[in-house]
């Protein structure tokens, strides 16, 4: 019995607790605060790895790669870059999406001289690894900063030091791909 008698208060506790909660979180938002999750955020951290290197207890790489899809351009148009993605401009950009694997690669070293993934000298190697082949770039273009596309690292939360790169292969068909960053220093492996 006064196990009951105990275990009653607590549960009240519990359930006003709940239902304050749920009715504080109503009012911010008739106040006009808002959550940043929308489809585009839920979409983007689906379809976002990262990963730290280190060697000998320090940091040799961060990185942060999305692979885009056509969806997922279009809702980083409306979402993030307010805009129509019918709008002639980005007609080019979704026509790559029909040849190419895209992705946007947001890539940190604690040495700049080697964060050069687009020099045809680059002290790293990337490919992608598919249904037992590996395919190598096509193309990678350094991201500038007041690039329209740069907006997308402040989406993933990246880190103002970090550089972002579009990575562009021909198009792979496999349901599994390996995203691969390597050196003599060590090897990135992200999984979409």
């Amino acid at each position: 019995m006064r196990r009951i008698k105990l275990f009653y208060p607590l549960f009240l506790v519990l359930v006003f607790g709940l239902v304050s909660c749920s009715s504080i979180k109503q009012s911010l938002y008739r106040l006009g605060f808002r959550s940043y999750k929308n489809l585009y955020t839920e979409d983007l951290s689906k379809n976002t790895k990262s990963y730290t290197l280190y060697r000998d207890f320090s940091t040799v790489a961060k990185v942060k790669v999305t692979h885009f899809n056509k969806t997922l351009f279009k809702e980083y148009i409306r979402g993030i870059l307010k805009s129509d993605p019918s709008e002639e401009k980005y007609k080019p950009f979704l026509d790559q999406f029909n040849r190419n694997d895209i992705y946007y690669v947001a890539f940190y070293t604690p040495d700049m001289t080697i964060n050069n993934l687009e020099s045809k000298d680059s002290f790293w190697n990337i490919y992608l690894s598919g249904c037992g082949k590996i395919v190598r770039p096509e193309s990678i273009k350094f991201v500038d900063k007041n690039d329209w596309r740069a907006s997308w690292l402040y989406s993933v939360g990246g880190d103002r030091w970090y550089k972002e790169y579009i990575v562009k292969f021909p198009k792979v068909t496999c349901e599994y791909k390996t995203f691969v960053i390597s050196s003599f220093l060590g090897t990135i492996s992200l999984n979409f």
